[in-house]
């Protein structure tokens, strides 16, 4: 069962897909979390505060330029199943065109990475949880590419693999809007040429709201859900949860039955690293 988080950025996808990853642990099925690659949300330092040093944004400036194409060398590496990677993400750029090359080159690596993951882990037989794949990339090629039209939308999800089950998260205007200049304030000069601007990122909002609208019309299993705070998290962990107890029971056997949770490095977060998925 694979498991997928769309969203504005600062709605808490990644901390929503850690919680629900470690809740179903808890109820003994297997799980692996495969999480989008933000530096500065990594986990504090020893005396419990991110470090602002120079040399933790030289290390952060190294990781996210070598990372993805360590991830694309491993992929020519092993060939198979490349021509689809690519091919995914060539065609929904051909839909929905960034509107500069750059971005295309960003966008189109990134997807080719993504699909190598996504198709691995439908294989998997275990629930694979990804805080944002697929239909967040289309929401953001929708954005950078500055055509929010439902026709291309509906289209560009013609192109992706359907997971089982869509999770949308949203917040209020005002808390978006508080949480990523918390996130730009940490991030500092250096993770901030990675991001999109905050007038940007808050309006990746309408976007989603009308990929949800399309998402919805089309068929696709999706769930909006909000997570303010602790409380409000819980309530939709447990939404979510139930969710997928259904769907398990509709599956076919050994795909998501609960059993011994696995404690191999297979168990671990993967972490993709990428400038894309910082900004969605």
């Amino acid at each position: 069962m694979i498991i997928e988080f769309f969203g504005p950025p600062g709605a808490g996808k990644t901390t929503f897909a850690r919680t629900l990853a470690a809740r179903l642990r808890e109820r003994n099925y297997a799980v692996d979390l495969v999480l989008s690659y933000r530096p500065v949300e990594r986990a504090p330092s020893k005396n419990g505060r991110r470090s602002s040093s120079i040399g933790r944004k030289i290390s952060f400036l190294t990781r996210r330029l070598m990372r993805p194409l360590t991830e694309l060398l491993s992929m020519i590496a092993r060939p198979r199943g490349i021509s689809r990677d690519l091919g995914t993400a060539l065609n929904l750029i051909k839909v929905l065109p960034p509107s500069s090359t750059l971005s295309s080159v960003r966008l189109l690596q990134y997807m080719s990475r993504l699909s190598r993951a996504w198709f691995r882990a439908s294989t998997m037989g275990k629930i694979v949880v990804f805080d944002q794949a697929f239909v967040q990339a289309v929401c953001s090629l929708a954005l950078l590419c500055g055509v929010a039209d439902e026709a291309l939308i509906s289209y560009a999800l013609d192109f992706v693999p359907k997971p089982d089950l869509l999770v949308r998260l949203d917040a209020p205007v005002e808390v978006l809007e508080e949480r990523l200049r918390d996130r730009h304030h940490l991030g500092g000069k250096i993770e901030g040429l990675f991001e999109q601007d905050l007038e940007t990122s808050l309006n990746s909002r309408n976007v989603v709201d009308l990929l949800y609208e399309v998402l919805s019309r089309n068929g696709w299993s999706v769930v909006s859900t909000t997570s303010l705070d602790q409380g409000s998290l819980e309530a939709a962990i447990e939404q979510i949860e139930r969710q997928i107890a259904s769907i398990a029971e509709q599956s076919k056997p050994g795909m998501t039955t609960p059993g011994p949770v696995e404690t191999s490095s297979s168990h671990r977060s993967r972490l993709f690293s990428d400038s894309f998925s910082s900004q969605v």
